[in-house]
């Protein structure tokens, strides 16, 4: 039994008791009381359903892509990256076909009628979703489907690459090139990695994992003979992710791909796998080549030796002028300086110390000397890499001006979007985006809701990258923190409540530019002008007021539950 819960809990990334009531539930064994899943029995019953529902459209990709005539581009797409039947057995891979082939919106959810399956509950689990208009259809359409698979291969989610026919929409607008299932009862996708299934004991085997981007990159590295690959799904690399690869083996070999993307999100794991206590290694492909469509020599040649991953950060740096002068070389010391905190072992440190030493051409006493065996403490809850040096950064001496404080209400917008993405498609129907307004605030609004919208969950590290480095630590003091993550208050409330409160905060900013403007024009003698900016503001406090009446709310339909 032991060895069986031990198996469960390292391929599901699951405790104790999650684990064993898994096995209990798999070979009908009564648990001790103290085990028992204490769920209601609502509760239980809709995970059934939900288990049942995954499963359904599971079997109905898989007939898609397998035989059915609306699959054939599917077929198609597979062939083309050199998919063997045999691997799209393997990972269960099927095809959603696009309206285009079967006829209509909705093939999933006729077929998903057909059985008897909850549709809302469908919904609920993100196979369907509902247009504002009020009909329900396929979320996933023209897309090569990828179950995510627990040990007992049962799927829990899916993730959709869509085919190149299909990339972009009548309108001539991309389409997100993968689409992920939402989290749900059954999902959760920072405790999740692709193809673990599979994998687990490869990696031990390999005493290695081969960490990609997507879930064809998975496929193809398995096909090649990389069996301890995996993939993150729809999210930068998450601690608990890294927990769970630290279950099968030491040593993490990042092979992103050669483009910025993949090089900002090789610098984003990296701070995550040293604080698992992981050897981190970077295989660096080629400018625009991922592992894919790497020639299958130079990729062996680049898997046989990666390279350490702080070691290739520096040079990172260096390329991009951490040469240049005494200031940009200090500003690349204290950028690695956290980052060698992390490293658990003190020879290891000692060793990394010395390599970055001899790049950035110091003495390796300028670095290992200034080491704190912890490093400085960074945002909580933010682990991405501290960003290249820039030759164009202020000098460390040089005094910091204070920053404008931030709009407490777009604050408070924005800190509710970020705890609660699940609110991305209410507060676009609102116009959220009018509202958050502050250079600070607005990129990580947009990028919130732009991502919540596509089924994804940008990490605290990816969002503080759109603004200004100057930025970052008072935006995450103020928005990171929870503030309405654990909230038991309704969130439509709290959404109507805070974009209310932005509004009458943008119109009293309105108002007070028309003070000034009226000042001007009375001082210049211009009447008719005077005249019209009075008009106006007699305007905004009439709106104004009728905000403050609670009795006005309900007639304004931006403010209605």
């Amino acid at each position: 039994m032991g060895d069986g819960l031990d198996f469960v809990m390292r391929m599901d990334g699951l405790g104790f008791l999650e684990a064993a009531r898994h096995l209990a539930g798999v070979f009908g064994v009564t648990l001790p009381e103290g085990l028992v899943d204490r769920k209601s029995n609502e509760q239980q019953v809709e995970l059934e359903k939900a288990r049942e529902i995954t499963q359904v459209a599971a079997d109905f990709y898989r007939e898609m892509l397998e035989s059915r005539p609306e699959g054939k581009l599917g077929r198609l797409y597979q062939q083309q990256r050199a998919i063997s039947p045999e691997l799209a057995t393997t990972f269960m891979l099927g095809y959603a076909p696009a309206p285009a082939e079967s006829g209509s919106w909705d093939r999933l959810k006729l077929h998903l009628q057909s059985k008897g399956c909850d549709l809302a509950l469908a919904e609920k689990l993100g196979l369907l979703v509902r247009s504002d208009k009020g009909s329900v259809y396929d979320r996933f359409r023209g897309r090569l489907m990828f179950p995510v698979l627990q040990s007992n291969r049962k799927p829990i989610a899916f993730s959709g690459r869509i085919l190149p026919e299909y990339a972009k929409d009548a309108d001539g607008r991309e389409a997100p090139k993968y689409l992920n299932s939402p989290e749900s009862l059954l999902y959760t996708k920072s405790k999740t990695l692709f193809g673990l299934h599979v994998a687990g004991q490869a990696m031990s085997r390999a005493r290695r994992a081969i960490l990609v981007e997507g879930n064809v990159d998975v496929v193809s590295m398995h096909q090649r003979g990389y069996a301890e690959t995996v993939a993150p799904l729809g999210t930068a690399l998450t601690a608990q992710q890294a927990a769970i690869l630290k279950r099968f083996t030491d040593t993490v070999v990042l092979c992103f791909d050669g483009d910025n993307a993949g090089r900002k999100a090789i610098r984003a794991a990296i701070p995550i796998l040293l604080e698992e206590g992981l050897d981190a290694r970077v295989v660096a492909l080629d400018p625009g080549a991922d592992p894919d469509s790497t020639d299958p020599k130079r990729l062996a040649a680049l898997l046989e030796e990666p390279g350490s991953a702080l070691e290739w950060l520096v040079k990172q740096w260096v390329a991009q002028g951490a040469l240049d002068s005494i200031d940009a070389q200090e500003r690349a010391i204290a950028a690695l300086q956290p980052l060698l905190g992390k490293v658990k072992s003190d020879a290891a440190r000692e060793r990394y110390a010395e390599r970055a030493a001899k790049l950035l051409r110091l003495p390796v006493g300028r670095i290992s000397s200034r080491q704190s065996p912890h490093g400085p403490p960074g945002p909580q809850g933010n682990r991405a890499a501290p960003s290249p040096p820039s030759r164009h950064a202020a000098s460390p001496s040089a005094p910091a001006r204070p920053l404008p404080e931030l709009p407490r209400h777009q604050v408070a917008l924005l800190a509710l979007l970020v705890d609660n993405p699940h609110l991305a498609d209410k507060a676009e129907r609102e116009g959220v985006r009018q509202y958050v307004t502050d250079r600070r605030l607005a990129p990580i609004a947009e990028e919130v809701m732009r991502q919540a919208l596509l089924g994804e969950n940008p990490t605290e590290g990816e969002l503080l990258e759109l603004i200004p480095p100057e930025t970052r630590r008072q935006v995450h003091d103020a928005v990171f923190v929870g503030t309405f993550r654990d909230t038991q208050d309704d969130l439509v409330i709290l959404l109507n409540g805070c974009i209310l409160d932005c509004r009458r905060e943008q119109l009293k900013t309105e108002m007070r530019r028309l003070d000034l403007q009226l000042r001007e024009a009375h001082e210049r003698g211009e009447l008719d002008l005077h005249r019209e900016l009075r008009q106006q503001k007699t305007g905004l406090a009439r709106t104004l007021a009728d905000l403050n009446d609670p009795s006005q709310l309900p007639s304004n339909p931006s403010l209605r539950a």
